[in-house]
C-alpha cells in the first residue's frame, strides 16, 4: 500500500489546498446557512415542542411528580438539539461532498467519480455470503470508475429482509461499505473469505483452504467451492490468494477501521463487504473548521487502500484459469 500512498500523498495535499482556495468561501456560506438553521424558528419550535412532551403524565401515573417531569423535559430538549445537529450535519456534508469529492478524486485519475452508481442487488444475492435475497435496501455515498483498467463501484449500503407478519419486521443482513471489482481474470470456483467467528461453518459444497500465511489464517477463514469435474478449486484459490492479495486485503480492513470483513470471488466479480455501523467517507463536521486537512486524512487512507488493492494485486492482468 505504501507505494500507492507515497505516489499520491503530495498531490492529494496540493490539490486539497487548491480546492480550498477556490471553494472555501462557498463552503463557509453553506456552513453558515446550516448552522443558522439550528436556531431558526422552526428548530426552536421543535426543541420546545418536544420538551413540553416531557410534562405529559403517564397513563398509570397517579401522583404527578413535577420535578421528575422537569428532568424528562430537559432530556427531551437536549435530545432534540443533538438529533437536529446530526440531521443538519448530514445535509451540510452532502452539499459539500457534491462540490468536493469529484475534484479531489482527480488526484487518482480522471475516471473516478462520486455518486450516482450502486452495486446491483443480484451481486449480493448471488455472492453466497447471505442466507436470503434482499428485500429492503438503503444506500448512502457511492464512488465508481476505472483504475488501472479495472472497473469498480464502492458504496455505503444497508440491506436486509422483512418478515411476512403484520409489522413487516425488518432483519438486517449487512450495513457498511460494499466494494465490487470487475477483474480481467476469471476464477471458476467460487472463493469465500470471512473474518474468523465462532459461528463460522464450512458452507455446503465448499472445502476449507489454509493459506501459507499465519497472520492471515489467524484473522480469516477461507473456503473454495468443490469442483465435481476436477479438483481445480484449491489450485484456483491458492493462485488468487498470493501474498500480495493477503496483505492488501488486510490493509483495506485496517484503513477503514472495521472489525468484520467478508469477500466473494467468482468468475471476474470480486465483492468485498466491510461491516460497520459508522458513517465512512465523512467530511468535516458542521461545527468544525472546514479547511483543516487533518480532518480529511482518513479519506486519503481509505481511497489509497482501495486503489493499491487494484494496483498491487494486478487485478487488471488478463489471465484465465
Amino acid at each position: 500500500m505504501y507505494n500507492c500512498m507515497n505516489k499520491y500523498r503530495n498531490d492529494f495535499a496540493i490539490n486539497f489546498a487548491k480546492i480550498m482556495q477556490e471553494k472555501l468561501q462557498k463552503w463557509k456560506t453553506f456552513q453558515s446557512e446550516e448552522r443558522k438553521s439550528l436556531y431558526s424558528l422552526d428548530s426552536l419550535r421543535w426543541y420546545f415542542g418536544l420538551a413540553l412532551c416531557g410534562f405529559i403524565p403517564g397513563k398509570r401515573e397517579y401522583h404527578y411528580d413535577l420535578k421528575l417531569h422537569c428532568w424528562i423535559a430537559v432530556f427531551f430538549f437536549i435530545f432534540s438539539i443533538i438529533t437536529n445537529i446530526q440531521i443538519t450535519n448530514k445535509a451540510y456534508q452532502k452539499r459539500v461532498k457534491c462540490t468536493f469529492f469529484n475534484d479531489l478524486l482527480k488526484v487518482f485519475g480522471d475516471k473516478i467519480f462520486f455518486g450516482g452508481k450502486y452495486i446491483q442487488n443480484s451481486l449480493f444475492n448471488n455472492s453466497q455470503l447471505y442466507p436470503r435475497d434482499i428485500m429492503t435496501r438503503e444506500d448512502d455515498d457511492s464512488f465508481f470508475g476505472e483504475y488501472n483498467g479495472v472497473n469498480f463501484v464502492i458504496n455505503e449500503t444497508d440491506f436486509g429482509w422483512n418478515e411476512n407478519d403484520k409489522h413487516r419486521t425488518y432483519h438486517s443482513m449487512f450495513k457498511g461499505i460494499a466494494m465490487h471489482f470487475t477483474m480481467n481474470k476469471e476464477i471458476n470456483s467460487r472463493v469465500l473469505i470471512m473474518s474468523k467467528n465462532l459461528f463460522n461453518k464450512v458452507p455446503k459444497n465448499y472445502e476449507k483452504v489454509v493459506v501459507e500465511y499465519e497472520k492471515f489464517n489467524k484473522k480469516y477463514d477461507v473456503w473454495v467451492e468443490k469442483n465435481p469435474i476436477n479438483n481445480s478449486g484449491q489450485i484456483e484459490a491458492r493462485y488468487l490468494l498470493n501474498t500480495a492479495f493477503l496483505d492488501r486485503f488486510m490493509q483495506i480492513q485496517t484503513s477503514f477501521r472495521v472489525n468484520k470483513m467478508s469477500c466473494s470471488v467468482y468468475k471476474n466479480d470480486m465483492l468485498i463487504m466491510l461491516s460497520t455501523k459508522k458513517d465512512l467517507f465523512e467530511m468535516n463536521h458542521l461545527l468544525g473548521k472546514i479547511d483543516d486537512i487533518k480532518q480529511y486524512n482518513h479519506l486519503f487512507e481509505e481511497f489509497a487502500s482501495v486503489l493499491s488493492f487494484i494496483e498491487v494485486l494486478n487485478l487488471a492482468s488478463r489471465t484465465k484459469l
